[in-house]
């Protein structure tokens, strides 16, 4: 029976894309296995159930015939945050090893999900380090690349497992970065005896928000055209004048504009050259000759009470938190962790 324990440096570095592709090779190979995330931080409330919502995502997508509440051992409310700082609750480990141990029951190998990073938890005395640890499982640390620094974080993760199977895969990888990475980092981590499973590169679609998740995130209300699944890959700021802006326009597809309510200039030049959506800062509305042309076009029109520069920085941290939920990111998901993983490695990590 094997544990794979996939975990991260850092919260938003993949993990959900990463246990999508083991999954995938898992069934590719038919070897049967169960999945768990032990301690769910994402509560949703799903037939009944306070569930976490990345567990209950895996388990639809592999097909798995677990129970709701089977999913997790514990779902971290406000309520179990605040008894934790206030040291008001017993100790939770027992409970998320007998929950382990039975999950181990379902199959000959059992993945299991971290959330937040390594060290997240550890308050509660359910850091992913110690869970890992007690449980000996073969560790999947995911890694958000993000330059050569990495490279720190992912030695003294290693280190946290002496004796264990270790390997990493490593997410996100730009093109900016390939050269040092192949040229430096990667030679590198191979003689320190770090297995690299696989190399996911960035992807627009994978760092895409759908409508609604803008909606949501930013509080915004939505007029006109509110096709809300569409995807959003890139986002401008409509700062500049309208001739210069129509250059940026036309070189993106599945764009939107981030631009002052006032500015209807910028804002019929984004509808006419195709962008996905507009987000109206200022609490500012659109007038009728943009909203016409927007229902036209099919484009969706935000309005955000923020200012300008406080909505784009909002928007530049969200597709590190995108959510693999869209039919179209699933997909691609798959398609490029198949390419991305290295099957020959998984197999020998996995036996």
């Amino acid at each position: 029976m094997s544990i794979i324990y996939v975990c991260s440096t850092s919260g938003f570095s993949g993990k959900t894309l990463a246990l999508l592709g083991l999954g995938q090779f898992l069934r590719k190979e038919k070897l049967a296995f169960s999945y768990r995330k032990p301690i769910g931080n994402r509560p949703v409330y799903q037939n009944g159930y306070i569930v976490d919502d990345d567990a209950a995502f895996l388990a639809q997508v592999f097909e798995l015939d677990i129970p709701l509440d089977k999913l997790s051992a514990i779902i971290l409310t406000q309520d179990t945050v605040v008894k934790g700082f206030k040291r008001e609750i017993e100790p939770l480990m027992p409970q998320v090893l007998n929950f382990c141990e039975e999950a181990q029951k379902d199959a000959d190998i059992l993945l299991l999900g971290g959330y937040g990073s390594l060290y997240s938890g550890k308050f509660l005395g359910i850091s992913g380090v110690d869970l890992a640890k007690k449980l000996k499982a073969h560790i999947c640390l995911v890694v958000r690349y993000e330059g050569e620094y990495v490279v720190d974080y992912i030695l003294q993760a290693v280190q946290e497992f002496p004796g264990q199977k270790c390997g990493v895969i490593l997410n996100d990888l730009r093109e900016e970065h390939l050269y040092n990475y192949q040229d430096l980092v990667k030679p590198y981590l191979e003689k320190m005896g770090i297995e690299i499973l696989g190399e996911i590169p960035h992807h627009n679609k994978l760092a895409a928000v759908s409508v609604r998740d803008l909606r949501e995130y930013l509080g915004a209300r939505i007029l006109g055209y509110t096709a809300e699944d569409r995807l959003v890959e890139s986002f401008l700021i409509g700062g500049m004048q309208v001739d210069k802006a129509i250059q940026y326009f036309r070189k993106l597809s599945n764009f939107g504009v981030i631009v002052g309510g006032d500015r209807s200039d910028i804002q019929l030049a984004a509808i006419e050259t195709g962008a996905v959506c507009l987000i109206l800062t200022g609490g500012l509305y659109p007038n009728e000759i943009i909203l016409a042309h927007a229902e036209e076009k099919k484009v969706a029109i935000l309005v955000a009470e923020e200012d300008t520069y406080s909505v784009a920085r909002r928007v530049e941290r969200l597709p590190a938190q995108a959510r693999i939920r869209h039919p179209e990111k699933l997909a691609c998901a798959l398609e490029v962790t198949a390419r991305a993983l290295n099957y020959e490695k998984l197999a020998k990590f996995i036996a």
